[in-house]
């Protein structure tokens, strides 16, 4: 997957702290703010594409992040890792938005498969994989992003979505079976 634009691009401080309402007042803070959203950014912008396919979506999801960011910037640097504490408010948000948006109808599949179907570029084995993965649960692409493409153990998985190391072993090994099932690998 390429990311043609950073997710740091998309937002400024003076963005956050016109939404949030919060003057920037100290600069040691704000500098410690613009290191930590200029490191994970790109990441946040990886994760939240994954699980809602929509650049536009991803951009929204990561600025949403930081904006909660911001405002809970106490809880932020006391946390043990921001890292993982930015991560696990961009995927319960982009779990909540992806909830929201089908909800409403939106993606209709109709359109994702005539838009899929009519793109010659990627490979037909890109397509399957792609059609498959759309067609995991919530919980299951979460589960299986984090876990297999940014390498994070189950544990921190289950932090980061906010249930226990079995349930996202449950929705690894279901969406496995399901991605396994679609591509008719077993």
């Amino acid at each position: 997957m390429h990311v043609r634009q950073t997710a740091s691009s998309c937002v400024s401080n003076s963005v956050i702290s016109s939404a949030t309402g919060v003057e920037l007042s100290d600069p040691a803070r704000e500098q410690a703010f613009n290191e930590v959203a200029g490191i994970e950014s790109q990441r946040l912008f990886a994760v939240a594409l994954s699980i809602l396919r929509d650049e536009g979506e991803a951009q929204d999801a990561v600025q949403e992040t930081l904006v909660r960011a911001w405002r809970a910037q106490d809880s932020l640097f006391r946390a043990d890792s921001p890292s993982r504490w930015l991560t696990r408010v961009c995927v319960n948000h982009c779990i909540g938005r992806r909830r929201h948006l089908r909800s409403r109808g939106w993606p209709p599949m109709a359109l994702i498969e005539d838009a899929i179907s009519r793109d010659p570029s990627p490979a037909g084995d890109h397509l399957d994989v792609d059609r498959a993965y759309r067609r995991l649960s919530l919980r299951q692409r979460a589960a299986i992003t984090l876990n297999y493409r940014h390498g994070y153990s189950v544990e921190e998985c289950a932090v980061f979505m906010g249930c226990r190391p079995g349930t996202v072993r449950t929705h690894l090994a279901r969406g496995l079976a399901t991605l396994r099932k679609e591509l008719g690998d077993g």
